[in-house]
C-alpha cells in the first residue's frame, strides 16, 4: 500500500477535522437534541423550502442516510429507472401503490423546484456578468 506524503497527510487531517466539526455542529448522524446554530438552522429552512419536507433539526441529509427502507427502495428504483430506462414498477418488482405515486410526485416536484432554483441562480449570475461587462466599458 502506498504511503502518504506529508502534504497528503496534512490535507487528510484537515478534511477529517472539518468533517468532525461539521458532524458536531449539525448533530449528526441523528441529532443530539440541541438546537442548531443560527447559520445551520437557516440552511435547514432552505432545504425544507426547496424539498417541501419538514424542517430538519439535525443534518438534512440524515433523513437520506438513515431513511426508511421503503424510501430507499423507491428512490433507488427512480434512479435506476432513469439511468437504465426500465419502468419503475419493474425496478421495484411490484405494482405501484398510491403511496408510491405520492412519493414519486413529491420527488418530481422537488426536482422541478431544484431546477427552477438553479435556473434563477444562473440568470442572476448572467445579469451580474452583463452589468460587470457594461461597467468595464
Amino acid at each position: 500500500m502506498p504511503t502518504l506524503h506529508e502534504g497528503q497527510r496534512q490535507r487528510k487531517a484537515a478534511i477529517v477535522e472539518a468533517a468532525t466539526e461539521a458532524r458536531a455542529r449539525w448533530g449528526c448522524p441523528r441529532g443530539n437534541g440541541a438546537p442548531l446554530p443560527p447559520d445551520l438552522a437557516a440552511e435547514a429552512r432552505h432545504v425544507a423550502t426547496v424539498t417541501g419536507t419538514p424542517e430538519a433539526t439535525t443534518c438534512p441529509l440524515a433523513c437520506i442516510t438513515y431513511a426508511d427502507p421503503w424510501v430507499v427502495e423507491v428512490t433507488r428504483a427512480v434512479a435506476l429507472a432513469a439511468d437504465l430506462h426500465v419502468p419503475i414498477d419493474e425496478q421495484l418488482g411490484r405494482d405501484l401503490t398510491r403511496v408510491d405515486l405520492a412519493a414519486l410526485s413529491a420527488l418530481k416536484k422537488a426536482q422541478g423546484d431544484a431546477w427552477a432554483s438553479d435556473e434563477k441562480i444562473r440568470e442572476q449570475k448572467r445579469e451580474q456578468e452583463r452589468k460587470a461587462a457594461r461597467a468595464a466599458r
